[in-house]
């Protein structure tokens, strides 16, 4: 099993009285906001000490949710703190990006700055992100599969054209070109029955998060049975599942530290997107419908295709639903190789840092892995 820290890197001092999305920018305070960063990047390093494969990190706009906008730029930032861990960015997203070739030449960048050491990642991203960013989300599937293919063609031909839909471009040739060649490890975050099948053409592993146990069972299995389709066996090292985590000696404690920092992830995450008072972007059902099609979710199980408003659930709820992992070192250990299993995964990414956890939480959290989890997941 290979493990890493996902961090989303979320602003930990968002009051109570805050009003809905777009809140306004006076509420982040720069002098914590850039305390926050050194944090994270601490935790990040750190995590390369503690013997992890990785760390992987998003992007997100206009949310306490989560303050990288330019995920880029944190790996360019840990590239330089590090040496031996996977850096992950999942990822970019493409649709937003106006234009791609700047993505391929960034990720060159970050991978020669990191000794060869990115985990190159793409996603298209959430609904009310397109209203922001004023790109039609009807388009979305469209701009982020020919981004991608742009952004192959440029790693991968010393020099090239591309004529397409929404980017046409003659004679060009990228510089720097990524270490590793032809280019680095892609990462995809799929769900979708369209998605899942354009990752098996390209045989591209897919990452989970914010779904059930038995959703994300019958999202693997999915790509499984397409893989069978096109003729070749998906792996375990294909999937890689995406949870909060957090441990501390005995399951009471770790529910005393961990439920209010969880909840005040609910939080930011409910305020940013869930209850946006921009009417376009808080039509969740709208917007989704513009991203999807009646097929998308028709491979779920029955009681499995709708999604879980999981700040609704309990502790317990969280935790049968597999949403949350936290406890005792036994208790998580369990926790994870019993998801693991049922899933078939081979990567297991911790969400670590959860919402305004504190900073000396966060690392007992990763040296108690560390010492008592990680060994028995080896």
């Amino acid at each position: 099993m290979k493990i890493y820290n996902f961090d989303l890197l979320a602003y930990p001092h968002v009051p109570p009285e805050a009003p809905r999305t777009p809140v306004p920018s006076s509420y982040f305070d720069p002098v914590r906001g850039a305390s926050n960063y050194r944090e994270h990047l601490d935790e990040m390093a750190y995590c390369e000490e503690l013997g992890f494969d990785g760390v992987v990190f998003n992007e997100h706009h206009y949310s306490a949710y989560g303050t990288m906008p330019s995920p880029n730029l944190i790996a360019a930032a840990l590239s330089q703190r590090t040496s031996r861990i996977k850096i992950g960015v999942l990822g970019n997203i493409l649709p937003l990006r106006y234009h791609p070739v700047r993505v391929a030449e960034e990720y060159a960048m970050i991978d020669c700055l990191s000794g060869g050491r990115l985990i190159a990642g793409f996603v298209r991203g959430i609904p009310p992100e397109y209203i922001w960013y004023g790109v039609d989300p009807e388009e979305s599937r469209g701009r982020f599969e020919e981004a991608y293919q742009l952004i192959i063609t440029a790693w991968t031909n010393a020099l090239w054209s591309h004529e397409g839909k929404f980017f046409q471009l003659k004679d060009c040739a990228i510089w720097p070109r990524p270490l590793q060649q032809p280019h680095p490890p892609i990462w995809i975050a799929a769900r979708s029955a369209e998605s899942i099948e354009w990752c098996v053409k390209r045989h591209l592993p897919t990452a989970q998060v914010y779904q059930t146990t038995s959703q994300i069972e019958d999202t693997f299995n999915y790509y499984r049975k397409c893989a069978r389709d096109d003729g070749w066996e998906a792996r375990a090292d294909d999937f890689i599942l995406c949870r909060h985590i957090y441990i501390d000696e005995t399951d009471r404690k770790a529910r005393e530290i961990a439920e209010p920092a969880l909840r005040y992830f609910f939080t930011v995450f409910n305020r940013g997107f869930n209850e946006a008072i921009n009417q376009r972007a808080a039509d969740q059902q709208r917007l989704m419908a513009a991203l999807t099609t009646e097929r998308s979710f028709n491979y779920f199980r029955d009681g499995n295709r709708q999604r879980l408003d999981f700040s609704k659930l309990d502790w317990e709820g969280l935790i049968n639903a597999g949403y949350l992992i936290a406890g005792n070192p036994d208790t998580v250990a369990r926790q994870i190789s019993d998801q693991m299993k049922q899933i078939g995964a081979d990567h297991f990414m911790g969400m670590f840092h959860i919402g305004n956890l504190a900073h000396d939480k966060v690392v007992s959290s990763l040296s108690l892995f560390h010492k008592e989890v990680m060994p028995r997941l080896r």
